[in-house]
């Protein structure tokens, strides 16, 4: 899914069917079973091989989380089950709206391990700090909170990047130059 389609929070519709994305508000909820579909589709494709083995091995699960991600009852969900085809689709569908839960990207460099423990308050904290407010927060779409978590580490690698070249021509810079620098970075009205 696209960044217009996680920030407008959107839903996909087909048929009678509309398939949401999870909120931060439902994570809690949702990923009690969701980690198992999860887990069980790490690595793997949206085959409906691989789908039909994991609603015979977790059907549960795979019922809970197509409850919570879209317009659904439990015994309707069931009634979908009896057409394979028209069931593979939403089932497919829930995995891919909600793509930043099922499948998160993976980090593009180490970090390393601190002993502080992170909650999800720091993350949320993060957030509000960058201009976010609380209750937007929680009604994110799981996938938008995401992308704006690590838009604002970009922002925030980018000032420092600013700071440290500040800095560094601070220190180098003969006095003349040193208040040319200054001079430059005055706010003009």
């Amino acid at each position: 899914m696209n960044d217009f389609f996680l920030a407008a929070n959107r839903t996909f519709q087909f048929s009678d069917i509309e398939v949401k994305q999870i909120q931060m508000k439902s994570l809690d909820l949702f990923s009690q079973h969701a980690e198992t579909v999860k887990e069980f589709l790490a690595d793997k494709n949206y085959s409906d091989e691989i789908l039909i083995e994991l609603f015979k091995a977790h059907t549960v699960e795979v019922i809970h989380t197509c409850v919570m991600t879209s317009n659904l009852t439990a015994d309707r969900i069931f009634d979908i089950a009896k057409d394979q085809a028209l069931f593979l689709d939403m089932l497919r569908a829930v995995l891919t709206v909600n793509t930043a839960y099922f499948k998160p990207e993976k980090p593009k460099r180490r970090t390393k391990q601190s002993n502080e423990k992170s909650t999800w308050f720091d993350s949320f904290q993060y957030l509000i700090d960058c201009g976010h407010r609380h209750d937007d927060i929680m009604n994110m779409p799981y996938g938008a909170f995401t992308q704006y978590l690590k838009a604002a580490q970009r922002n925030e690698l980018r000032k420092m990047r600013s700071q440290v070249n500040l800095m560094r021509s601070a220190q180098h810079a003969q006095n003349r130059e040193f208040k040319k620098l200054l001079e430059d970075l005055k706010v003009v009205d």
